[in-house]
């Protein structure tokens, strides 16, 4: 079976819970309104994917693009989307990634007859990103950002396809910025194009299965053909067609909502944002004064879609854009940080340290001091993290009232908790200079473990044969 954003939504349309809901309302503005729905849903504690059916485009027309968001934003849904057990969230979502990231999927080309993404082909004088329900975000932001795609670059030199969710500012009807970090796989391929005198081809793909998604957050060697590693997440081979634009030079993904095909000119430079970054703040904007920031133009060639296309966004700053970036991360940084620590039980990237600064991490301590050597390895294995909080296995991770309960009871700060200055830092941590060439941090390290070998006071608790087992369907209504 083809694995695509429409087999998702049926999946979760069939088991329902809260986990989608459709906004029927008439003309609903991608300009704050649809965001403004999502924020308001998140407050009450609510993350379901929503399709808004009849947004208004960005010339504030009547749009037969329904608009979709949050097909990320619970681990319950991303692990339906691997076919688990919506309950087996946790870790076993984290294992079943790492496991199918070992098993490449090579991609198979199918003709453009049997590809849905080729059902309508724009292009040229047609072409129009304003007659598309593309989002703006937050109250600050500089404009419409095409987010939540997946751009597809090639190794001008392998020939490699990279896969990597990245920003664009869409400036006029064929005209954006693209954001591509000079140190991330898509940033170093578009050097290369810059480096010959050419322009870099895209494809942003636009709408597809999460475990295609999930492919393209894998971090792992430069030069990789991540359409592989895409179809690795997915069990499934990734159906390519040639590009609208580049022919066979340049493979897409069939089975995509929509495809906006174009090219980066690196000699080009417009002015980017502000944006709300995934921190929930503007990098750009402190004290009220905005600083310029720019970024390579570029083209758009071609729009290709099916005849009934979703137009798919992802909410920046938010859970559904935190998830699909944090648990590749989690893989990670379990794999590598038991290397260190055989006794580690479970890693997570708590979404209140915006997925990406507060690490939890339980185990198993077999001698004392082992927790802050697992403390050690986990920072070691990701720059981005600022606190890791070490926990025995008896604490839920995954609630962060467990784990501050667990650093009220089973630490004194003066003796479980350590600094290191002066350690390498993200560049979107507000904490971190706005001006600064070499974003610098200090990191904290807590060991909320009870002391190792020690007599410890015993935690109440009922039963937990009687509680792991006892079903609540039993006794509610």
């Amino acid at each position: 079976m083809v694995k695509d954003l429409r087999t998702y939504i049926r999946q979760l349309e069939a088991y329902g819970n809260d986990e989608l809901i459709r906004v029927k309302k008439k003309s609903v503005d991608p300009r704050f309104e649809a965001t403004t729905l999502l924020r308001k849903l998140e407050l009450e504690g609510r993350y379901p994917m929503v399709i808004f059916e009849d947004p208004k485009d960005l010339n504030g027309d009547p749009c037969k693009y329904p608009l979709v968001f949050n097909a990320f934003s619970t681990r319950k849904k991303l692990s339906m989307a691997l076919d688990l057990n919506p309950d087996d969230y946790k870790m076993g979502l984290v294992f079943e990634l790492r496991d199918r990231y070992k098993k490449l999927v090579k991609p198979v080309t199918v003709p453009v007859s049997d590809a849905p993404a080729k059902e309508v082909i724009i292009e040229g004088n047609d072409i129009d990103l304003f007659k598309l329900p593309i989002p703006i975000h937050h109250s600050l932001d500089g404009g419409p950002y095409i987010l939540g795609g997946s751009t597809v670059t090639k190794n001008r030199e392998s020939g490699n396809y990279n896969l990597a969710m990245i920003r664009y500012h869409v400036k006029d009807r064929n005209t954006t910025t693209v954001h591509a970090e000079p140190h991330h796989h898509s940033g170093m391929i578009i050097k290369q194009y810059r480096d010959a005198g050419e322009k870099a081809p895209f494809a942003i793909v636009v709408g597809h299965h999460p475990s295609y998604f999930l492919g393209s957050q894998w971090e792992g060697p430069f030069d990789t053909n991540e359409y592989e590693i895409a179809g690795a997440s997915m069990q499934a081979p990734v159906r390519l067609v040639p590009s609208q634009t580049w022919g066979s030079d340049f493979m897409v993904p069939a089975d995509a909502e929509m495809i906006i095909e174009g090219e980066v000119d690196p000699s080009e430079i417009l002015e980017e944002g502000p944006i709300g970054e995934h921190t929930r703040y503007y990098k750009t904007i402190r004290g009220g004064q905005v600083a310029k920031r720019f970024d390579p133009m570029t083209k758009i060639t071609a729009i290709t879609m099916r005849k009934d296309a979703y137009y798919q966004s992802a909410f920046l700053g938010h859970s559904e854009q935190a998830l699909i970036g944090s648990i590749p991360k989690e893989a990670v940084i379990f794999e590598k940080a038991r290397a260190t620590c055989p006794g580690l039980k479970a890693v997570h990237l708590t979404p209140a340290g915006v997925a990406r600064y507060i690490c939890y991490i339980s185990l198993k301590q077999r001698v004392a001091g082992e927790a802050k050597d697992a403390i050690l390895a986990a920072f070691i294995s990701d720059w981005h993290i600022k606190f890791v909080v070490a926990v025995d296995e008896d604490v839920d991770i995954y609630n962060d009232s467990e784990v501050l309960w667990a650093i009220a009871t089973r630490t004194q700060p003066n003796k479980n908790f350590f600094v290191i200055p002066d350690a390498m830092g993200a560049t979107l941590d507000p904490t971190v200079s706005l001006d600064s060439s070499k974003p610098l941090t200090a990191k904290m390290g807590i060991d909320a473990t009870k002391p190792f070998g020690e007599p410890f006071s015993e935690v109440c608790e009922v039963p937990l044969d009687l509680l792991n087992n006892m079903k609540l369907t039993d006794y509610l209504d």
